[in-house]
């Protein structure tokens, strides 16, 4: 972007911020760099956003504004311990601020650190109305069945607002690996009432009906599953072929038996797109495009396979130009009628506009 439109926006916003010098309690030099690097980050230029963050932060006498928003940044941009440092000190500074303590506890949750929940902890002691670190706890909880000790958590969340779907949810969750069947049936339907659908709700709803013999219901659950989710999924058709078996409908049994064994012998390209994602959740981004080229060798009109390789790309280079060429690969394959041509289209936007911001 030229220098010239740069300074206009900068003008407008201080203009708009209406937000001294004085009243931030730091020096004009200071001020002014921290409004530009706020310009930066609403532009989405990460890398320049950070450069007058830290220029701001070093002229700001220890500005807390200013910190804390350099350090969700970096946070954001995964420089994890640069960010920690920051939160830390100022913890340190503010002992009896939550927030501080909070955002080191999302760093150590993001780092996949186990002490998180420890840190969680700590935040909700300082402020039980802290209802982002009682969501935390108690789905660290129930993830690790310990629903007596989720329990308060989650009433304390529905407390504050019953209608809150993160913790209805939690209860459900709660409910359904508690086998409390009858109660999870209510608050699934709940859920599903609030709008909500997706996978796990109608698998684990179809599950409680099976387990209280509503097998009509738990059917309407599987047909919704295998509709609007993947009706190639070998699971559910099997799970479907055991409700018409306790219905004594054999042949719908049959029928649905067939499909899931005949679903069972995956294409080579399709596993390798399994292999994929197991590598992606270790976020091992080089091995998880070596696995999609496999899958696009074993079948080269794969089309989420070329799709995720560009955001595996997207992941692994810090070379922009090279992750523009993915996403322009998929989008010269699949322009007209391509399932994913609308975020491949909106990205390479956005890089286009970070490499041209980045050259000034």
């Amino acid at each position: 972007m030229k220098p010239y439109i740069i300074s206009i926006l900068i003008f407008l916003f201080f203009k708009a911020e209406a937000q001294t010098a004085s009243a931030l309690n730091i020096s004009q030099k200071a001020d002014s760099l921290f409004k530009r690097a706020k310009v930066y980050e609403g532009l989405g230029n990460v890398p320049q956003a950070l450069h007058y963050y830290e220029k701001a932060n070093s002229e700001g006498n220890g500005n807390i504004q200013i910190a804390f928003n350099f350090a969700k940044l970096l946070a954001q941009s995964s420089i994890y311990q640069k960010a920690d440092s920051i939160f830390e000190k100022l913890a340190l500074q503010f002992p009896n601020d939550p927030d501080f303590i909070y955002q080191r506890a999302l760093i150590k949750e993001a780092q996949n650190d186990s002490t998180a929940v420890e840190i969680y902890k700590r935040t909700y002691l300082l402020d039980t109305n802290h209802i982002n670190s009682a969501y935390k706890i108690a789905r660290n909880y129930i993830e690790n069945r310990k629903f007596k000790e989720a329990e308060p958590y989650v009433n304390k969340g529905l407390s504050v607002d019953s209608t809150s779907v993160r913790f209805q949810i939690l209860l459900a969750l709660k409910q359904f690996y508690a086998k409390d069947c009858h109660d999870a049936i209510a608050t699934y339907n709940k859920l599903i009432g609030f709008g909500e659908s997706n996978i796990q709700i109608h698998e684990n709803l179809a599950s409680c009906y099976s387990y209280t013999n509503q097998f009509e219901k738990a059917l309407d659950q599987y047909q919704i599953l295998l509709k609007d989710f993947d009706d190639k999924n070998p699971k559910w058709h099997l799970a479907v072929a055991e409700v018409y078996k306790s219905l004594k409908d054999y042949k719908n049994a049959e029928r649905h038996m067939d499909i899931a064994i005949a679903l069972q012998e995956i294409p080579l390209s399709e596993s390798y797109m399994e292999l994929a994602k197991i590598y992606k959740r270790q976020g091992n981004y080089k091995s998880e495009m070596e696995a999609l080229k496999n899958a696009l060798a074993n079948n080269s009109n794969n089309e989420m396979a070329l799709y995720n390789l560009a955001v595996a790309a997207d992941n692994y280079f810090a070379d922009k130009k090279v992750v523009l060429r993915y996403y322009e690969n998929y989008l010269s394959q699949y322009s007209e009628n391509g399932h994913m041509q609308d975020l491949t289209k909106q990205r390479i936007s956005d890089l286009k506009k970070e490499l041209h911001f980045s050259k000034n």
